[in-house]
Order: structure tokens, then sequence, then C-alpha cells
């Protein structure tokens, strides 16, 4: 009876070990079963936040005198809407900053301006730039602003684009908009880089441009650019 006893004793101890470690078990995978997004980040990557903005490519002669168009929300005087969101982004993530900026500015006048915008579309002009990124090479992460003019890009970042070998890079569009939100921007974008990895775009209706801090912090969580 003895032996019986100590057999179900040691058997009742290695049962409750067995539950134990398988137990541990469990919870060492769920400790590791986190989502990762569908495409991987290299953190030691370097980080390049480049934007057009009206603000930057046109020249105001009197500032004090310009009355934003409540309408349009479009920002004539720096920093423009798209500049704004490229700080809000560089607060999170770091990176470097590039501003492009054609050699012909365009009219402080913003019918003017979008004039122009609408030519250069319908010719697939490619304004020149002014400057470069002299080590595009170090980058993998380029992130990329712009208004949306005529349901697109300003031809300016088509110019930016072509401008490097952009392959196996990732990509990270933001826009600042009207009532047309991103219009087919990204169609466009994917057309012009077949070769590099495009993610989830953010876009901001222009007016809510100023407090948009914690929808890009949402977004650039969701890409997998901060914890």
């Amino acid at each position: 009876m003895k032996k019986i006893k100590c057999l179900l004793f040691v058997f009742c101890v290695c049962l409750l070990s067995a539950c134990q470690s398988n137990d541990n078990v469990s919870k060492v995978n769920e400790q590791q079963s986190v989502s990762v997004p569908n495409e991987t980040i290299s953190s030691d990557g370097k980080i390049l936040i480049a934007y057009f903005t009206w603000a930057d490519n046109t020249h105001v002669d009197n500032p004090s005198s310009v009355d934003v168009d409540a309408s349009t929300s479009a920002s004539v005087l720096a920093p423009g809407n798209t500049e704004k969101v490229a700080h809000f982004i560089q607060e999170q993530v770091g990176g470097d900053m590039f501003s492009i900026i054609v050699d012909e500015p365009y009219s402080s006048d913003y019918d003017e301006c979008l004039d122009r915008a609408s030519d250069e579309l319908a010719q697939q002009t490619r304004p020149t730039i002014v400057d470069t990124v002299k080590n595009m090479d170090e980058y993998d992460v380029i992130f990329l602003g712009y208004p949306n003019w005529w349901s697109s890009c300003p031809m300016a970042i088509f110019s930016f684009i072509e401008s490097y070998d952009l392959s196996n890079k990732t990509i990270i569009p933001f826009c600042a908009h009207g009532t047309g939100g991103l219009g087919r921007s990204i169609e466009d974008l994917q057309d012009a880089l077949p070769h590099s990895t495009l993610l989830d775009a953010f876009g901001v209706y222009r007016p809510d441009t100023d407090s948009c801090q914690d929808d890009v912090n949402q977004w650039l969580s969701d890409i997998g650019m901060v914890d």
C-alpha cells in the first residue's frame, strides 16, 4: 500500500512539473508573439524627410499684407502646411530635412500658382530643382511630403524622384490636401517608384495641419516607425 502511495505521489509530482513547464513555454511564446508591419524597416538606416511646400517655392514682397484664403488654408508663408507635418514627423523619428525648391518660383497668388501647376501636369514638365541630396545612398527610409495639386503631386516631386536611384528604399508619402484628399497621388508615386517599397501614406486636411500631431504619431506607430 505504501509503495502504491509513493508511486502515486511521484506521478502527481511529475504531472505537476509537466503542467508548469507547459505553462512557462506558453508564457514565453506569448511574450515573443508580437505583431510586425508587412515591411521590415531597418532601425540602423538613416531617415530623410523630403518635402515640397508652396511657401518655400514662392516670393512674397510684403508678408504682413498676406491674407490666407480661409477656403483653401493654403499657406504662402513659411512654414507651409507640408513643412509643418514634416517637423511633426521629425520630432518622432529624427532624420534629416530637405526642402524641394524649384529654380523658378511659383506665383504667390494661389489661383495663378495652380494654373501653372495645371500646365506642368498636362505637359508632364519636370521643373529644375536648385539643390540636391548629396548623400542619398546613405538613406534607407525617405518620407516624401507634398500638397495635392490637381489630384496628384507637384511635378517637382517627380523631378526629385527621377534625380536619384531610389530602388530598394522605403518611401513613406505624406500630403496636406484640400477636399480632394490624396487624389491619385499614391498611384502616381507607385508608377514612378516601381522598385521602391511604399508604406501607407498620411493625409491631412489643410485646415487641420496645425493640430495633427497626435494623428501623425498614431500613423507613425501604425506603420512601425515608432513603438
